[in-house]
């Protein structure tokens, strides 16, 4: 292993929600209007709406900045929420609040450590609790850790223009 692998350590993650299956069924036409919210701290992204889908396909990303290593590894400053992803599968509801299909909680420092950079996994979603009470389905992520290496010249940097980010929700 080379001593660049042994030191990389991802300042970001991009997290694409690709599809669901095995979803319980909530709507009253034997389908679902399902969505996801993934969050990473207080950072928070949705996906849209698939209407009547029983086995919905979202390929929907958004990027979360990570903390240093040392906040990952338990250190101060709230390291444990941004290392942690929440997905959660929801049925939009006409009248009333939407209902929670399941959710899945991954350690991000944990997906990480063996130092693939990127991964496409089904998750298994859970109940609120976080517990496998019955069977609720999977969501497939596609996790990709990513580095941002700060290259260029603080000068080059100060004369170009920001561009706004857009976030979701």
């Amino acid at each position: 292993m080379s001593l660049a692998d042994q030191q990389w350590s991802p300042t970001s993650v991009q997290v694409t929600v690709l599809q669901a299956r095995g979803l319980r069924i909530k709507g009253k036409s034997g389908t679902n209007d399902a969505y996801a919210v993934m969050q990473v701290g207080k950072d928070k992204y949705q996906t849209s709406v698939a209407e009547k889908s029983v086995a919905p396909v979202w390929k929907e990303e958004a990027s979360f900045d990570l903390p240093p290593l040392l906040l990952q590894a338990g250190g101060g400053g709230g390291g444990k929420d941004r290392s942690t992803l929440h997905v959660q599968v929801l049925h939009r509801a006409l009248v009333g609040p939407d209902k929670l299909l399941g959710q899945a909680v991954i350690n991000l420092l944990q997906l990480s450590e063996d130092k693939t950079r990127n991964k496409t996994e089904w998750f298994k979603l859970l109940d609120k609790t976080g517990k496998p009470d019955k069977d609720r389905g999977e969501v497939l992520l596609d996790v990709q850790f990513m580095r941002n290496n700060m290259t260029a010249s603080m000068f080059d940097l100060s004369r170009k223009k920001k561009r706004p980010s857009w976030k979701r929700i």
